[in-house]
């Protein structure tokens, strides 16, 4: 009886707590058993720490001074200021905004009052002060390591992502997952492979990331995989990793940044940010001078063709009659060389389309982007394209479209369709559409520079058919 009468109290402390701190997700850390370590040594707290969308918050003056800062509060104006030598950190209760030597940072949960008690982000003070702040999932314990610790550096920055969240991440991060390929081709032009410790089932380019860990498939990946890599952040595409997926990672205090890095719109973005988190900004800037270069180039000379003059195109996904619709990166690169997309008009990104509508349409130029079920790309052969293409030719109705009759049905590697090589893809669109205009540009060799100029590799393989 009374072990039932401590259970009921216990149950009743926790509704009350959960009531007092206004029922937004705090609970407290005790009631998960979370602990925290300073360089091996318990945190000791008058109040428990309590835990808000994944992130642990305990009593400032606690953490302050455990870590050798000394911490001021303001009550009038309810803002927290901590100073350790040179690095000054200030926070406002309740604030998003919070500021190291007076640069902005956003954090991803502010102070907070929580049952009579000033809360703070126990991550985000431990990193400003210039510790390392790790999680041991296995003893669910938060461990803080100050030696070695450079005074004044900045360890954490805060960044937005393709889908417009804002994330706080090591810069640069020392243990990479990245399940988006784009992603990891990036990180690898930029001198960074060796920090790259997962990857997706079918990243195969560059050939040496092979050989790396796979985590499973890159929109359904292994969580299990990925937490068992220890990994600092992990990269995954915006619009296709699972939600549910991105939650709990973040949970386990792993953050995620989805980067899309296969759009032409938010390329030169997606790039920037990649090299902010990687501390290679001159880098990021090189290759956003490259591609805009050749983008710029293409869209001049297409802008000012009439619209009754410009190619009717059906541009195939990687399943058989999926369409190219707006807001897809296929449909921003047919715009890029001034085609006509016969998509356009059907309102989603990858529409589903049936071989009665392509034959009604009658397009002008048929392009197939190849993904993993037609091996293309770095060291393939062109067997499979040429065979798919000798089928597609071969759908009904299909010998009455005007590109079937003329010859003109392209494909080409998921490589340089979108992507980091996506001006690759361009030019070889561009030479399709408008073989007169584009004369003196030449795809492979462009292909070629780029390889040689950013992975050290020469070229290689089967990447478009036909090939001439």
């Amino acid at each position: 009886m009374l072990k039932n009468k401590k259970v009921v109290f216990f149950g009743l402390f926790i509704m009350l707590l959960f009531t007092l701190s206004g029922g937004k997700g705090i609970l407290p850390a005790e009631a998960s058993a979370i602990a925290i370590t300073i360089d091996g040594e318990k945190l000791s707290c008058d109040t428990p720490p309590v835990v808000e969308e994944g992130r642990t918050l305990v009593p400032l003056r606690a953490v302050f001074e455990a870590l050798g800062a000394e911490v001021l509060w303001d009550d009038k104006t309810q803002t927290v200021t901590g100073t350790k030598g040179t690095i000054t950190v200030k926070l406002v209760i309740g604030q998003k905004t919070a500021y190291v030597n007076g640069e902005a940072m956003t954090l991803d949960v502010p102070g907070k009052i929580v049952y009579g008690r000033t809360m703070v982000p126990l991550r985000f003070i431990g990193e400003s002060l210039g510790s390392r702040v790790d999680w041991d999932g296995t003893k669910r314990m938060v461990v803080i390591s100050t030696a070695g610790a450079a005074p004044g550096v900045q360890k954490r920055i805060s960044i937005k992502d393709s889908q417009g969240r804002t994330r706080r991440v090591s810069s640069p991060p020392e243990r990479i997952v990245s399940v988006n390929s784009d992603v990891t081709e990036l990180i690898c032009a930029f001198g960074e492979k060796d920090r790259i410790v997962g990857v997706a089932d079918t990243a195969d380019f560059p050939p040496l990331v092979k050989d790396k860990p796979k985590v499973g498939k890159a929109f359904t990946p292994s969580v299990e995989k990925i937490l068992s890599l220890k990994p600092d952040v992990v990269f995954g595409y915006g619009n296709f990793l699972k939600p549910e997926i991105v939650a709990q990672l973040e949970r386990s205090g792993v953050p995620v940044v989805l980067l899309d890095c296969y759009k032409l719109s938010t390329m030169a973005q997606d790039i920037r940010t990649l090299g902010l988190i990687l501390n290679r900004r001159k880098e990021a800037a090189a290759y956003v001078a490259y591609f805009e270069k050749y983008q710029k180039l293409f869209k001049d000379r297409t802008k000012d063709i009439p619209l009754a003059k410009r190619p009717r195109v059906y541009l195939e996904g990687y399943t058989d009659y999926s369409g190219s619709g707006p807001g897809s990166g296929a449909a921003e690169m047919l715009d890029a060389v001034g085609a006509r997309n016969i998509a356009a008009a059907l309102r989603v990104a990858y529409p589903k389309v049936s071989p009665e509508w392509v034959v009604a349409q009658n397009p002008d130029v048929i392009i197939k982007a190849c993904g993993s079920t037609i091996p293309s790309g770095y060291g393939e052969e062109p067997d499979a394209m040429e065979k798919k293409r000798a089928e597609m030719v071969r759908r009904p109705g299909w010998d009455k479209i005007t590109a079937v009759r003329q010859g003109k049905v392209c494909l080409l590697s998921s490589e340089i369709y979108t992507g980091p090589r996506g001006i690759v893809g361009l030019a070889y669109f561009a030479k399709w559409l408008y073989p007169e205009l584009f004369r003196d540009v030449d795809p492979e060799a462009i292909h070629k520079e780029m390889l040689k100029k950013f992975h050290g590799i020469e070229l290689k393989g089967a990447y478009v058919y036909p090939e001439k």
